[in-house]
């Protein structure tokens, strides 16, 4: 892929993650909402778009657990000065245990994974490799 191509693409990624329509992301790049639309299927422009989901995911997780860290933290000289009631407490002691009780951990996609998975359109590929990878 060209560098041209590819800068496109990632542009495409970007605003397509911003929420913007087909039709608003040609007139930011320069091309019609149906090129947009099939190169939003290639499997090349779902990985970027996966790795823009994945990075904003994790920032948005380091920001909820460094609200927090403040939160606990805040909450911790409340208790030392004797300012929280034993409702208050069962409230906070609840949410805490609701928390830890998460069944799954947090694990980061696999970006280029998951746009082969849901966009199966490279003929290229033997069909045994296929087989193979999905029951990876």
């Amino acid at each position: 892929m060209d560098k041209i191509s590819e800068n496109i693409d990632w542009q495409i990624a970007y605003w397509y993650i911003q929420g913007l329509s087909t039709i608003e992301i040609g007139k930011k790049v320069g091309m019609h909402r149906s090129s947009i639309y099939r190169r939003l299927q290639k499997n090349s422009v779902q990985a970027i778009v996966n790795s823009f989901r994945n990075e904003m995911f994790q920032n948005l997780f380091a920001g909820m657990l460094g609200l927090g860290r403040e939160i606990i933290s805040n909450y911790h000289k409340k208790i030392k000065n004797n300012q929280v009631s034993p409702s208050e407490m069962n409230g906070f002691l609840t949410v805490l245990f609701q928390m830890s009780q998460k069944e799954d951990p947090i694990a980061f996609e696999n970006s280029t994974l998951i746009a082969y998975m849901n966009n199966k359109k490279d003929f290229n590929v033997d069909p045994l490799d296929t087989i193979r990878m999905e029951e990876e």
